[in-house]
């Protein structure tokens, strides 16, 4: 993994390849102290598993594709959980006939070439736990009003 830091809490990261998209991610915002942060990314993958969450039985069903995927899209938040960083990404990817593919991405989904940017932003976010949706969540603490949300 290289890494250029174009400002204060800017940072364009290179996975390479076999790099690991998110434990790379998690390793790097340990080290660089980011507890909350937002990032995107275009790049290659040879292997990516991918989850869909089904929120009737409250688990994810995984697919790993092992061949060269174009990442088209891929983005995601950086929050903390037990005190460690944990980044959650979502991707979209071109195959090679054209057809497009994208989910949930999970560990074991390795880099041809991944180029990232990342935005550290002030302050922590929190995850934890939520029984009733069965994800970890954001822990967030202002609501919208009932009558704002309406309008």
């Amino acid at each position: 993994m290289l890494f250029s830091r174009l400002a204060p809490t800017k940072f364009v990261i290179r996975l390479e390849k076999g790099d690991d998209i998110l434990p790379s991610l998690r390793r790097f915002a340990a080290e660089n102290r980011i507890g909350a942060g937002v990032f995107e990314g275009i790049g290659s993958l040879n292997t990516v598993k991918l989850g869909h969450y089904d929120f009737h039985t409250k688990d994810y069903k995984f697919e790993v594709f092992s061949e060269d995927l174009e990442i088209l899209s891929l983005s995601g938040n950086i929050a903390t959980m037990d005190e460690a960083p944990l980044p959650h990404a979502h991707v979209t990817l071109g195959k090679r006939d054209f057809s497009v593919i994208g989910g949930h991405l999970d560990k074991g989904s390795l880099a041809n070439m991944v180029e990232i940017g990342l935005s550290s932003l002030p302050g922590k976010l929190v995850k934890s736990r939520d029984d009733e949706v069965g994800l970890n969540l954001l822990q967030l603490r202002r609501r919208l009003n009932q009558a704002a949300r309406k309008s």
